[in-house]
């Protein structure tokens, strides 16, 4: 089934909401009920059959107000997921359940925000982020969404195509101090 992605404003977290039709197909394919956490993978209708990477995403259980595929604005560009692109979208397979993530800020702005407010972030990783992926690129919302920190997936351990987050795994943040000239 295709359906089309929305960029929505407003929404704090990188998880999708889906349309009512795509959770009632996603249920129908399954013994039993769809697990709390549910790694997605979204690629253009042509692209199941060709080397073209998929968009990865996390549902959490929520659903849109719309016949389309809700994803936060600031998370969408951050994988680079165009507004109003249609979609295929199957559950993706092989996730682990990470141990470690290690991450780093983008830019060193979000670096120095971060030693900042580090007791916020550690807490909002887990509660906004569910799946992560080696070379991933997400946005942090912090303060009720005032402040905005992006960061950068280096390396997941166990090593697979996507790792869910959970309470453990341990995130080690890389630092990104400026560079003197």
């Amino acid at each position: 089934m295709e359906f089309e992605v929305r960029h929505v404003a407003g929404i704090e977290d990188c998880f999708v909401s889906l349309p009512l039709l795509l959770i009632q197909t996603l249920q129908s394919t399954r013994s039993s009920l769809l697990p709390p956490l549910l790694a997605l993978e979204l690629r253009l209708p042509r692209a199941f059959s060709s080397d073209e990477d998929p968009w990865i995403v996390a549902w959490s259980g929520a659903t849109s107000s719309s016949t389309a595929i809700e994803v936060s604005q600031q998370f969408a560009e951050c994988i680079s997921l165009p507004n109003r692109t249609t979609v295929e979208v199957r559950a993706a397979s092989d996730l682990g359940k990470a141990t470690l993530v290690t991450i780093e800020p983008l830019t060193e702005d979000d670096w120095e925000i971060l030693k900042l407010n580090s007791e916020h972030a550690e807490d909002a990783i887990l509660k906004q982020v569910g799946i992560v992926y080696d070379g991933m690129r997400f946005p942090l919302w912090l303060h009720g969404g005032r402040t905005i920190i992006t960061f950068l997936v280096m390396s997941t351990f166990p090593k697979k195509a996507s790792v869910q987050l959970v309470p453990g795994t341990e995130v080690a943040v890389a630092p990104k101090t400026r560079t003197r000239t």
